[in-house]
């Protein structure tokens, strides 16, 4: 048992290695990629990444880059780790068969991820008011403009001038994270602390901590990090990893496609700006648990096996 423990803690060492590296090649191709819309003009490029509120004409051109190093990033390198470094997993392992229960699944994923937004919402409005003790001043300031450059970074982004632009919006915010940071949060990161942890409930928990840390958003640490658990439920309970990409992604693509509607005058409700009663909230959790229960009794019966959270020392089989 002593082994397997040094093994995985080899293992996550080595992820960690392969995401730095993947994390510089991927800033690289997005920065090549990217030349030649801005005619080679090496200064465009610098002036928009120090800058980027600055230079609304080229807002596309920072959006394919950020599309392009987070397929690099949660894609690829994970695909790279799952593929030729960790003999553990395998992604035969990590989309496991659901049979005829895989449409209801994925029915219940969808529904999970639209009914949960009000009191996601309400948690995060929740999140944006605590107050930090006064020793704590300097990371409650720093945690402030933490978050206002990143909504103004988001405000400016998702300012959709056509379809087009909503479009490549909608691949970069909606679907390479759905699929990306699911494989490699939930896919890599929670099985490896499940088999680091030997629990399964602790390795999706910090896994999902970990996932909200990860954007350095503190005012919306508490209701991403809820949104993790709940993505990691939907894999552990499943053995699929199809059914958290698919709750993710919506959580993503239906606020996008909202935001879009609204600029484009199709709709009066500016998601962005709504305030949720308390009580749509209640409403809101109650409803998403029923609904989660209903996901676990499917996913129960189409995977008996997985009913109990049990450590497995090879979570994955790659036959």
């Amino acid at each position: 048992m002593q082994e397997d423990r040094l093994q995985v803690w080899i293992d996550l060492v080595k992820m960690v290695l392969v995401l730095l590296v993947g994390f510089f090649l991927s800033n690289t191709l997005a920065f090549v990629v990217v030349l030649p819309l801005v005619n080679f003009d090496l200064e465009a490029i610098t002036q928009l990444l120090s800058d980027p509120l600055n230079f609304p004409e080229i807002r596309p051109v920072l959006m394919i880059m950020q599309g392009v190093t987070a397929l690099g990033l949660f894609v690829i390198t994970p695909l790279i780790y799952i593929y030729w470094i960790d003999k553990t997993l395998s992604l035969k392992g990590l989309f496991k068969s659901n049979g005829t229960y895989l449409v209801p699944l994925i029915l219940a994923s969808i529904g999970v991820a639209i009914i949960e937004m009000p009191a996601i919402t309400w948690i995060g409005k929740w999140n944006m008011e605590v107050d930090f003790p006064d020793f704590m001043d300097s990371f409650e300031q720093w945690a402030k403009l933490q978050e206002d450059k990143l909504k103004d970074l988001t405000i400016f982004l998702t300012e959709f001038r056509s379809f087009e632009q909503f479009l490549l919006g909608f691949i970069v915010i909606g679907i390479i994270p759905g699929i990306g940071e699911e494989l490699l949060f939930r896919g890599v990161l929670q099985n490896k602390l499940k088999q680091l942890l030997g629990n399964a409930h602790v390795a999706i928990w910090l896994a999902a901590i970990i996932f909200s840390a990860f954007h350095l958003q503190f005012y919306g640490f508490v209701p991403r990090m809820l949104l993790g658990a709940l993505f990691g439920y939907l894999y552990q309970w499943s053995g699929n990893l199809i059914y958290a990409m698919v709750a993710h992604f919506v959580n993503n693509g239906f606020t996008i496609m909202m935001m879009y509607l609204y600029q484009q005058n199709h709709i009066e409700i500016d998601i962005d700006k709504q305030e949720v009663p308390s009580d749509a909230a209640l409403l809101s959790l109650i409803l998403t648990a029923l609904l989660v229960l209903v996901f676990y009794s499917m996913a129960s019966k189409a995977n008996p096996a997985l009913k109990k959270i049990t450590y497995s020392k090879d979570l994955n089989d790659r036959d």
